[in-house]
């Protein structure tokens, strides 16, 4: 017998309704404009998995997310991960052919986020508040840690079909640093897992986090990415017996404290390395890059960091690169407080032809020394460049710009020819590009003269008179940055006058060619982040595709040591800077003159540019989440 209808069951199936109608998706709510058939569902019964797969991959982006970094750094800035997540869900629950595709798609790349990034999520917190009829307040479930006790039991009671399908987990930073139980038994069961968010102390060593270590190491043999701070050397020495994470590919050493040759040993027997960041290391020296014949080689690397390991000189890259493989390897390198010297740097450029960013930071003491002779930077694939040069606090105020006309003389040359972006902190450094006369007219000196009678040759005849063999670089070079020395004897005048002659000696050495790129120059005053703000718009024409590439990213998991800290807020200074051919750059102007050149308005100047999410908010606001 069927109890008669009451108003409070009527309110219960209310609240357990579906979201309204302005939480639903468009097509949820509006009806369809042509409406299925026969002949269109057996048409789409013969779509191939494959095909479903990348689908089903459009309707939640992050599903396919394979990046080494924490659930923080990889979120995407567009649409709602948690909304992307429900509706591929949905798609699984078609068909039984639908659901073999989409469990693949759905339990490749795991995300446990805490909220929804749109505006839905106002309205599941205020459900989530009417606990019981006396307490409409209380305190509500947290929702990350149910979403991961629900993973945990799906994966658990399906280990064969369903754990062996994830190999990327992702989780926020309360829920690793206070659930390591919840996240131990859920990792028991993930055989092919790739990379997972750990807590700090698992780095570390730490009791607390013994059994969580354990039961990774057991579990997780196929782990590409380990992180060790102080306090893990015991852990660290382990990767050299080869039986404990074989397969990593990103190693990342904090102020780990080991002998040089243990140290050598463990990145010996990493032969899948591919990226090594190494901070406040003082046992990472020269040695470790050494060759020799008693250990196995050093495994090729494309990604380097090193931040603040003085004992890492130009020698050890030098020796390191001098290997083939490391050579052809080598696509990223950062250098911050090492003891790489700045006007160096061309030696480790010549032995990396396959750099494509290259990141330096040093603090200088003494201005460009001109009695070294450097020669100027030269690389043809190098495509970013980060030259942070700065004074210490007793260095004086010459002290830097010596070497920010080095880097300016450098380009101007043409020896960069495909440098895309550069980062500079010389808030003057455009206008050394574009306000000058070539050749290299910055570099003379104040009572120079050029086309002087007195030596019968031309500037460029200069360059690369016989005269100077240590420097390829022109007189006027050498006398801004060395002291006065002996005049060099004239070349004498050829016979025939014609430099493309057969009789010019100097015409079988071909002359870099002036640079003709676009060259997007950012510039900032010091490493704090106090900007200049200054609109210049970006390209977004046909003829501007390397202007549009985004911002130098790892491919490891490294991108925030790669990409710098402080130059992604959108408020440093940008300028579009022009190749024209004679030595020297144009600056692209602004305004009403950017629409000759197809220019829009750049990202953080306009409301209608930037990346919103689903419900509408800024992507800067899930900062608050985090």
């Amino acid at each position: 017998m069927r109890l008669p209808f009451r108003k409070k069951d009527k309110k219960k199936a209310e609240l357990a309704s579906s979201y309204p109608d302005e939480f639903r998706p468009h097509g949820a709510v509006e009806p369809l404009l042509n409406r299925p058939s026969w002949a269109s569902a057996q048409r789409l019964a013969q779509v191939p998995p494959g095909v479903l797969q990348r689908i089903f991959a459009f309707v939640c982006p992050n599903s396919r997310d394979e990046s080494y970094e924490t659930c923080e750094e990889s979120a995407n800035d567009v649409g709602c991960m948690l909304c992307d997540l429900r509706d591929l869900s949905h798609c699984a629950q078609v068909s039984r052919s639908w659901r073999a595709s989409a469990i693949v798609v759905l339990y490749h790349s795991v995300r446990i986020d805490p909220v929804h990034y749109c505006k839905l999520e106002a309205f599941l917190a205020e459900k989530r508040k009417k606990t019981s009829r006396f307490d409409r307040n209380g305190i509500p479930e947290d929702p990350a840690l149910a979403r991961l006790r629900l993973l945990r039991r799906t994966v658990r009671d399906d280990p064969t079909r369903i754990g062996k399908l994830v190999q990327f987990l992702k989780t926020p930073y309360m829920i690793r640093e206070s659930c390591h139980v919840e996240l131990a038994q859920t990792i028991a069961v993930l055989p092919n897992l790739r990379y997972v968010d750990l807590p700090e102390g698992m780095f570390s060593d730490e009791p607390n986090y013994a059994t969580l270590r354990l039961e990774v190491q057991a579990r997780c043999p196929n782990l590409r990415k380990m992180t060790y701070v102080r306090g893990s050397e015991r852990s660290f020495s382990m990767l050299a017996s080869g039986r404990v994470w074989t397969c990593l590919e990103v190693l990342d050493l904090d102020r780990v404290d080991v002998n040089p040759m243990i140290l050598r040993g463990v990145l010996g027997s990493l032969t899948r390395l591919r990226a090594l960041k190494v901070t406040e290391t003082p046992s990472f020296s020269d040695e470790v890059m050494s060759s020799d014949n008693g250990l196995p080689p050093l495994p090729a690397l494309e990604e380097l960091v090193l931040k603040d390991t003085p004992r890492m000189t130009t020698a050890g890259l030098v020796e390191y690169l001098s290997w083939y493989e490391a050579q052809k390897t080598l696509r990223v390198l950062t250098l911050k407080d090492t003891g790489v010297q700045p006007w160096r740097l061309q030696e480790i450029l010549a032995m990396a032809p396959a750099l494509r960013t290259f990141a330096i930071q040093a603090k200088v003491s003494e201005p460009f020394p001109s009695a070294e002779a450097p020669q100027p930077l030269a690389s043809k694939r190098l495509r970013t460049l980060r030259f942070e040069i700065s004074g210490t606090s007793r260095a004086g105020p010459y002290a830097t710009p010596g070497y920010y006309s080095y880097l300016a003389s450098s380009i101007l040359s043409g020896n960069l020819p495909r440098l895309r972006r550069l980062y500079v902190q010389d808030e003057d450094f455009p206008d050394k590009l574009s306000g000058l006369p070539p050749p290299n007219a910055m570099f003379a000196g104040s009572g120079a003269r050029r086309g002087s009678s007195s030596s019968n040759t031309s500037p460029r005849a200069l360059r690369v008179a016989p005269a100077a063999p240590k420097s390829p670089l022109s007189p006027s070079f050498s006398r801004s940055f060395s002291p006065p020395s002996p005049p060099r004897q004239p070349v004498p005048p050829l016979r025939n006058p014609n430099r493309f002659s057969s009789n010019n000696p100097f015409a079988k050495r071909a002359a870099p060619h002036p640079p003709t790129q676009t060259l997007e120059v950012y510039t900032k005053t010091d490493e704090y982040g106090k900007w200049n703000f200054a609109r210049v718009d970006p390209f977004t024409g046909a003829g501007a595709g390397p202007a549009r590439d985004q911002r130098p990213v790892s491919s490891y998991g490294l991108a925030a040591d790669v990409a710098g800290q402080g130059w992604d807020q959108g408020e440093a200074r940008r300028s579009v800077m022009i190749g024209n051919g004679t030595s020297g750059f144009l600056a692209v102007p602004g305004g009403e003159g950017a629409e000759t050149y197809g220019l829009s308005p750049p990202r953080g100047f306009s409301e209608a540019s930037r990346p919103h999410s689903s419900g509408g908010e800024s992507s800067k606001s899930r900062g608050m989440w985090k």
